[in-house]
Order: structure tokens, then sequence, then C-alpha cells
């Protein structure tokens, strides 16, 4: 092996330590960093987990939905309209965003 290619190894096999070294002082930081995320990142793990028992126990949504139906009629219905048009707002606005992003 010459002299340059030897060299050239050498600086190769330095650059890949401090590579190393770099992306473990990085990774390190970002742990460091990612702690203030801890919080908003277990309730979105609860959020998930209860959409997940929703989707699993769909009798039990149907009878809390029905007993305040029962409950409070007339506020089931203002709050079922506002849903409904809830809705039909983001379809529309799902709608106009899909076409504007064929556009561009």
């Amino acid at each position: 092996m010459s002299k340059e290619k030897a060299d050239r190894a050498g600086q190769l096999v330095r650059r890949r330590q401090l590579l190393v070294l770099r992306s473990g002082r990085l990774r390190g930081q970002v742990a460091e960093q990612m702690q203030v995320m801890q919080p908003a990142l277990v309730w979105a793990d609860r959020l998930q987990d209860a959409w997940i028992w929703l989707r699993a126990n769909p009798l039990a949504v149907a009878g809390g939905v029905l007993a305040v139906a029962v409950w409070r009629p007339r506020r089931s219905l203002g709050l079922a309209l506002r849903l409904w048009s809830g809705w039909k707002l983001l379809q529309r606005a799902r709608s106009v965003g899909s076409t504007a992003s064929r556009l561009f």
C-alpha cells in the first residue's frame, strides 16, 4: 500500500471516529430536548388508548349517547346539529384543500 493510500485510510478512520462521537453527542442532546415533550407524548398515548378502546367498544359509546339523549334531549339535539355542521365544514375544507393542492 502506498504512503498516500495509507494517509488517506488514516484520515478516513479519524473522520469516522469524529463522526461517531458527534453522532453520540447529538443523540444525547435530542434525548434531553425530548424531555420537554414528555407530558404531551403521555397525553397523546392516553388519547390513542382511549380511541382504541372506543373503537373496540361501540356499544358502550352508543349507550352513553343514548343516555345523554334521553336525559337532555334538547341539548343533545343541539349538540348533534353542531357536530353535524362541523363534520360537513371539515368535509368541505378537505375538498377545497385537495382541489387547491392539485392546482399547485
